[in-house]
């Protein structure tokens, strides 16, 4: 009996101080600062061609540092190339017609003010007969009264019967010379009027063509894949010879001076978490160094939801995701590194 007793007494002094530990931890937890555990993430960045072509060269390999605008990746251009060609060849080709429409521009508008001119000097020369013809006409007339009483011969009379003939033709060809001065500049400024038209053709011929070269610069440039920003190369997808398509990820690059990560925070501290503040980062692998690190963006939705929130307990069972972001200019973070985030200002 004696011996049951100290039994009990054992395991009631164990229960105790268990109970006594755990209540500890508790209130540890409970008074501990806001924070939690995560994983180190780079910025990571996929080096992809926007065209169809055979790779040339890779000038880079896994584990290399790479600087901003570094060419990595060069590939077969000869395609690009020879439409770049063909392109300027035609801006030169619509810039000749260009000047070639102005030219007969030019042309027709000469031709248009000769013919005008023309005429105009038809119609007064025209004028001018006309009047000559009257006046002959008038004279005529007299001449025949006079000859009707015998004062003339019939050699004046007959002389000047043909003159008024004479003048009625001359009348008549200078009018079909007006008639045709007139019908030349209607043609003329017709002519005037396709040159106009074959000029804004051409022009628009040499938008279309310089928009199509412009298209061929940006695939000539994109022969040449450069780094979009400094880093380490995480992975080489492809080699020389293998041919790569539009989006094809041929490089992985990391950037290293920057490091991010995720923790979860409860729902009872998500006060805490600010985008904007101060927390401490704490690595496994550089114990007693501390990195500064800075809030970027707190989860909106708990990642975890109980089907049925009663009790406190449930509450406190919600966790929102919080993001955040590590200088690492010493490059002593590493993606993949588990590491602990501490809000600074926070626990009591």
């Amino acid at each position: 009996m004696k011996r049951i007793l100290i039994i009990l007494a054992v395991l009631v002094a164990g229960l105790a101080i268990a109970l006594a530990v755990r209540i500890k931890k508790f209130d540890a937890y409970k008074h501990a600062p806001a924070g939690g555990s995560g994983t180190i993430e780079g910025v990571e960045l996929d080096v992809s061609p926007r065209i169809s072509a055979r790779i040339t060269a890779v000038h880079v390999k896994e584990g290399e540092e790479v600087k901003a605008g570094q060419v990595l990746v060069e590939l077969d251009c000869a395609e690009p190339e020879a439409l770049l060609a063909e392109t300027k060849a035609r801006i030169a080709a619509a810039q000749t017609s260009i000047a070639a429409a102005e030219a007969s521009v030019l042309a027709a508008s000469g031709n248009t003010s000769a013919a005008h001119h023309s005429a105009q000097a038809a119609a007064a020369q025209a004028k001018a007969l006309d009047a000559d013809r009257e006046n002959v006409s008038k004279e005529a007339q007299r001449l025949s009264t006079l000859y009707d009483s015998g004062a003339v011969s019939n050699s004046a009379f007959d002389q000047m019967d043909t003159r008024v003939v004479a003048m009625s033709r001359q009348l008549d060809a200078m009018k079909a010379s007006e008639q045709a001065a007139r019908a030349r500049v209607t043609a003329a400024y017709g002519s005037q009027k396709a040159a106009t038209a074959q000029i804004d053709s051409a022009r628009a011929n040499v938008q279309v063509a310089e928009a199509s070269m412009r298209r061929a610069e940006i695939a000539v440039r994109e022969c040449r894949l450069v780094a979009p920003r400094g880093g380490v190369v995480l992975s080489r997808n492809y080699e020389p010879g293998e041919l790569a398509l539009p989006g094809a990820r041929l490089l992985t690059l990391v950037d290293l001076g920057e490091m991010r990560s995720t923790f979860y925070l409860p729902n009872a501290e998500l006060g805490a978490a600010v985008p904007g503040r101060k927390v401490a980062v704490r690595a496994d692998a550089w114990p007693g160094e501390s990195f500064e690190g800075t809030i970027l963006h707190v989860a909106a939705k708990a990642e975890f939801t109980p089907r049925n929130v009663q009790t406190r307990e449930d509450r406190d069972r919600l966790v929102y995701a919080v993001e955040v972001t590590v200088p690492n200019p010493d490059r002593k973070l590493r993606p993949g590194m588990p590491i602990d985030v501490v809000i600074e200002g926070t626990g009591r």
